[in-house]
Parts: structure tokens; C-alpha cells; sequence
């Protein structure tokens, strides 16, 4: 009975995020064809179409290189549940629902069930959150390891390195998060050369099987990035445009098929209690809370090196540290303003899911090149 807070938020996410997740978008993406291609001979004779036998990274030739986290993941879920565009795009969900077990955890651990009973009421209605658990893609599946680090980080730092590690697999963006994660950590532990080496320790491998792995998949690690090094001005352009308040509260991504164009990365709603949880954090000057404020800011400073801006697709790695931000900031307030607040997410967010639901598949539907018609649940043209 005690995890019975966690059982109904799970199960009211699944129903929140599965509903209507084949119908919106109308179509799947090149990217959602490779890995559904992929993953459905994975699952069938353990190779890829390329006919290599269990690859760590998977060539989709209708895209480009995929990650194995989520190709794998997809496959175990084909084994056990079928095949089908549901059970591709469930995947996403399952990501979201590990993520909010490992932020109950973290609250348990460092907060109370209160704050992860509000946190997950801020990260379930994110948008990105939604426009993402219905794509067949690795961007999402970023979250539970950042939260994974940031729960263990305090009191088992190898375990956290480790999982940091892991990471590396999940999606082709965070090869930029990762590195800046980790020097964050050691900042966070230069007191303790002992936690230091475990850390280290624990990350170190999964560094060098990237290395390893980038003269047997060329191409596989870095992707298709070959862009030249950008000026001091192009670089901030880049990375300060990552907290453009348009962007993140009121636009969202530059891509159709990442944003609906009516809805930031995050509820607008939201924005007053991110901003008091900011204000918090620094007043009360706990080192944890300092170190997820700063992995908030810091998280897409090498995104300055990559030419396009405004793919809040990318950076989903700071949806955990606006989670906990917001979730602080919420606490700050009194009882009258959070339950306004509440209300103010409420009917936010109302108008976003009746938005993305029903009008948004209209307007996207010239933006995917492959319709649920012409495709079968293998991914093979019919």
C-alpha cells in the first residue's frame, strides 16, 4: 500500500499519453520507419536490415544510425507484446513511466511523496512530454538516465557514473550532455577524491567502448556532425537561444512534428513557480539543489557547436532539473497560490491536449512521408 501513490500516477500516465497514440501524428517519420524496420527483424532473427547479427549501433537505411537503448528496448517489447505500431510507440511511454519510478524513488530518498506527487504532475503535462510519448524515437529516452544520475549521485557516485554511462546508448545528443554532466559531478565532489575516483570509475568504460566503437561503426558516434567550429558569437547564438522564453514556453520546435506551434517545451503555466524554485534553490544554497540548478543551465552548453537552434527535440535532458526546479518553487509558495497554480496547469494544459488531439493532426499531415496505410507492422512497404 505504501507505493500505491506511485501505481495510480503510472497508471494514469499510460492512459493519459496511449490515448489516441496511433491516430496523432497521422503518419510515421523516417525515423520511426527505420527503427520500426529494425527492431522487428531484431525481435524476429537477432539482425538488423543490414543483416548484422546483434550490432551495438543499427543502421536504418530509411534515416540514419540508431541507438541501441531504444532499438533493443523495442525489440524486447515486440517479443512480449507483438507487433504493432501501438506496441513501437508504447516504447516512448514505457520511457516516461521508468522515468517517474526513478523520480519516486529520488523523492523518497532526498524529498517527500508530496514533492513527487507534484513533480510528476509538472513533468506528465509537459508538451514535449506528450508530442514525444507518441514518436517511435530515441529523444525521450534521455530522462530516466539523467534521473537515474541525479538520484544516485549523492550517495553512490559509482552506480551514478555508471548509469550516466548507460546513457551514452540512449540517444545521439547526449554524446554533448553527457561530458558536461560529468565534469558538473566532479565539481560537485572535489571535496571527496574518493567519490571522485568512483564516479570516474563508474563512467570511465562506457567512454571507452564509444571509443571502441567509433573504428567498427564509423559514423555511428558522432552521426552525420561535420559542421566547422563556430565563431564566439555563433556559439553563444546557439546556446543562449536554448532559453529563449518563445521557445521553451510559447513556440516550442522549430520541427512540425516536435511541436504543435501553439505550445512551448513547457507549460507557460509553469513558468512563475520555475522562476520562484530558482529563487529558492539560491537562497537556501543546498550543493545538491545548486548542482541541478546548474545542470539546468549548463546541460546544452555544447549544443553551441551545432548549427540549429530551437530543437527543444534535443534537449530533453532538462526536463528532469525543470521538474525539481518547479517542484521547489511550488513548495515556496502558500496555500492559496499553489492551488491556483494547479488550476492555472489544469486548464493550461487542457487547451493543450484538445489542440494536439484533434486540430494538430490536420495541420502536420503533409509533414509525414510515410502514411499508416501504406505500411505493415513489420515496416515494409505493402
Amino acid at each position: 500500500m505504501k507505493h500505491l501513490i506511485l501505481i495510480f500516477f503510472c497508471v494514469l500516465t499510460f492512459l493519459l499519453l496511449s490515448f489516441r497514440v496511433t491516430k496523432v501524428p497521422p503518419g510515421i517519420n523516417g525515423d520511426e520507419v527505420g527503427i520500426g524496420r529494425n527492431v522487428y527483424l531484431i525481435s524476429k532473427n537477432l539482425t538488423d536490415e543490414n543483416n548484422n547479427f546483434l550490432p551495438l549501433f543499427i543502421f536504418a537505411k530509411s534515416s540514419d544510425w540508431k541507438q541501441p537503448v531504444t532499438v533493443y528496448t523495442t525489440a524486447l517489447m515486440f517479443r512480449i507484446f507483438g507487433t504493432s505500431l501501438e506496441v513501437l510507440r508504447a516504447t516512448s511511454i514505457l520511457f516516461v513511466l521508468v522515468s517517474i519510478v526513478i523520480f519516486y524513488l529520488f523523492s523518497k530518498e532526498i524529498y517527500t511523496s508530496r514533492f513527487f506527487a507534484v513533480g510528476t504532475v509538472i513533468l506528465v503535462t509537459m508538451p514535449i512530454i506528450m508530442i514525444q510519448s507518441h514518436l517511435a524515437m530515441e529523444n525521450i529516452a534521455v530522462l530516466p538516465f539523467i534521473l537515474f544520475w541525479l538520484w544516485q549521485l549523492p550517495k553512490r557516485p559509482f552506480i551514478a557514473g555508471g548509469g550516466l554511462g548507460v546513457g551514452l546508448f540512449s540517444y545521439l545528443g547526449m554524446r554533448a550532455i553527457v561530458p558536461v554532466l560529468v565534469f558538473i559531478s566532479l565539481f560537485y565532489f572535489r571535496k571527496n577524491m574518493k567519490k571522485v575516483v568512483n564516479f570516474l570509475l563508474g563512467v570511465s568504460p562506457f567512454f571507452i567502448l564509444l571509443y571502441i566503437a567509433s573504428f567498427h561503426y564509423p559514423g555511428a558516434v558522432v552521426g552525420h556532425f561535420n559542421a566547422p567550429i563556430p565563431s564566439i558569437n555563433e556559439f553563444l547564438l546557439r546556446y543562449l537561444s536554448v532559453f529563449d522564453l518563445s521557445f521553451l514556453f510559447l513556440k516550442g520546435d522549430v520541427t512540425p512534428y516536435h511541436s504543435t506551434g501553439n505550445a512551448g517545451m513547457f507549460l507557460i503555466s509553469t513558468l512563475p513557480i520555475f522562476l520562484f524554485g530558482i529563487w529558492e534553490i539560491l537562497k537556501r544554497k543546498k550543493s545538491f539543489e545548486i548542482l541541478i540548478l546548474t545542470s539546468f543551465f549548463l546541460t546544452p552548453l555544447l549544443f553551441g557547436f551545432v548549427p540549429d537552434i530551437y530543437r527543444a527535440s534535443r534537449i530533453l535532458a532538462l526536463v528532469p532539473f525543470y521538474t525539481i526546479i518547479s517542484t521547489i518553487g511550488f513548495f515556496a509558495l502558500s496555500t492559496k497560490l499553489r492551488v491556483a497554480i494547479l488550476v492555472l496547469i489544469a486548464v493550461n494544459y487542457l487547451f493543450f491536449v484538445k489542440d494536439y488531439w484533434f486540430n494538430y493532426p490536420d495541420r502536420v499531415k503533409d509533414n509525414f512521408p510515410y502514411t499508416l496505410e501504406n505500411y505493415n507492422y513489420d515496416f515494409t512497404k505493402k
